[in-house]
């Protein structure tokens, strides 16, 4: 496995490398890329090169804390649709909290997570890399822990700061620039990468955030991309919830949605031990079942639509095979059932 991060992991390497004595192109083609790929910010990249990037530029130009460095040069709109999420969440709490769940959109390999530290007064902000094997990425850590800070600032709308960073390896020779760039103390040699803050700060409220935006950027996400963690069957049923009522909850417009050919779709759902009409199928079953046990369920015209049926033919024999009577007495067997 080969894990790919969104190019706009790089934002300002050019100037970066620039500042620091080395050609940007020099440094990229020796690690198999091209600089077009600064220019690229939705362009996938093999994330292990970019590591490579990393630690190949930090020696050549003498400066151990190159990753930091390039940190000052991003924030939260590396993120892509992520950011979006982020800059509209409730609170500090949640835009971190959704920022770890989406984090596979920029790379499957990175992984973020809120933690309560013991005694309940701050929170852990972790890092991490999930590579096999894991090559030396201290600069990619130290990228990434200056990125949540930045992240960290602007979420708070500069009112609160880190109490301290967390990382796992020992301090470099010659660098003295952490603490200045990150804005708190630093403690190195700890068993995982953080930044602690104050868990009373999780709770500010973001001004100005767009709950509609949110939903629209998950949306979004839960359509365009596929969660590895999560099996395709689940991704497929979230999808055509969605779809159904729009006459597009097809094998074919879900196919496209997935980015797979409708052959690998169907292919890789019997791998899961189902297949697309069984998938719909039961979506179609559920939202009957939860339309007609609600306060005000709708007519069967209305029924036949929101289920994409052409007839009422189709929806009584979809409803006999799936509780044994015809769709004009389900509301009387769900009430019997109830009681």
């Amino acid at each position: 496995m080969n894990p790919l991060i969104r190019a706009a992991a790089l934002a300002g390497y050019e100037q970066q490398a620039s500042e620091a004595g080395l050609s940007a192109d020099a440094q990229l083609r020796r690690v198999g890329l091209s600089l077009a790929v600064l220019h690229e910010p939705d362009r996938l990249i093999p994330y292990p090169d970019m590591i490579a990037l990393l630690e190949q530029s930090a020696a050549a130009s003498g400066q151990p804390d190159f990753g930091l460095r390039l940190s000052q040069r991003q924030g939260l709109e590396i993120l892509g649709p992520v950011a979006v999420i982020a800059e509209n969440a409730i609170d500090v709490a949640q835009a971190f909290a959704l920022t770890g769940r989406y984090m596979f959109v920029h790379s499957p390999a990175k992984r973020m997570s809120v933690q309560p530290v013991p005694g309940g007064r701050w929170i852990d902000l972790c890092f991490d890399i999930e590579l096999e094997p894991r090559p030396p990425c201290v600069q990619a850590i130290e990228l990434a822990l200056g990125v949540m800070v930045r992240c960290a600032h602007m979420l708070g709308q500069g009112e609160f700061t880190p109490h301290e960073i967390l990382l796992p390896h020992p301090r470099a020779n010659g660098s003295t620039q952490h603490e200045q760039m990150l804005g708190a103390p630093c403690r190195f040699n700890q068993p995982q990468a953080a930044v602690r803050l104050a868990a009373r700060d999780m709770r500010r409220p973001l001004h100005g955030s767009n709950p509609m935006l949110r939903e629209m950027a998950q949306r979004y996400i839960d359509t365009q991309f596929i969660e590895p963690s999560k099996p395709l069957s689940d991704r497929v049923r979230q999808i055509v919830q969605r779809l159904l009522g729009t006459e597009q909850a097809s094998h074919h417009t879900v196919s496209q949605m997935l980015a797979m050919h409708p052959r690998t779709l169907q292919r890789r759902l019997l791998e899961e031990g189902t297949n697309f009409e069984k998938i719909k199928d039961e979506v179609r079953r559920n939202m009957v079942e939860s339309l007609m046990r609600g306060p005000e369920p709708p007519s069967l015209t209305v029924l036949m639509a929101m289920l994409d049926y052409a007839d009422a033919s189709t929806l009584t024999r979809s409803c006999r095979r799936w509780f044994g009577v015809p769709p004009k007495a389900l509301r009387t067997v769900f009430e019997q059932g109830a009681g």
